[in-house]
């Protein structure tokens, strides 16, 4: 009924997919034990995303403490499973109100300060909320 040589383009794709779908689970858990480890440095988090499906995403990870200063900034953005978080530099030590404003920080890419921007919103609304109530 099938060749042999669609079988073994089926069974191909198959492996190919798991072997997939495994990668990108390790890269979902890893990024999420990063991001449990830097929320220990401050007292909120928040992820925010840059990008689409038809770009590159990145990912921004960004951790305050009660002053609403930024305690930890990273970023994740890559196009291999492989691409681990890595520490935004000029970032930490800012005040919450103030990412996403302007222009980036030398060394800040416009998409991963597009992405802290909408962490940074995700903790606006957040403490907003908390205040009026």
């Amino acid at each position: 009924m099938f060749e042999t040589q669609t079988i073994a383009l089926i069974v191909l794709l198959v492996l190919a997919w798991g072997v997939q779908f495994f990668m990108t689970n390790a890269q979902s858990r890893a990024f999420h034990k990063r991001s449990q480890q830097l929320r220990a440095t401050g007292s909120r988090m928040a992820v925010g995303m840059a990008g689409s499906n038809w770009k590159r995403k990145t990912y921004g990870i960004l951790v305050v403490d009660d002053d609403d200063r930024v305690t930890a900034a990273e970023d994740l953005s890559g196009f291999t499973v492989f691409a681990r978080s890595k520490p935004v530099s000029g970032v930490p030590g800012t005040h919450l109100d103030q990412i996403g404003e302007g222009d980036p920080p030398q060394g800040v890419s416009p998409k991963t300060w597009e992405a802290l921007d909408q962490a940074a919103g995700f903790l606006r609304r957040g403490r907003d909320t908390t205040e009026a109530t």
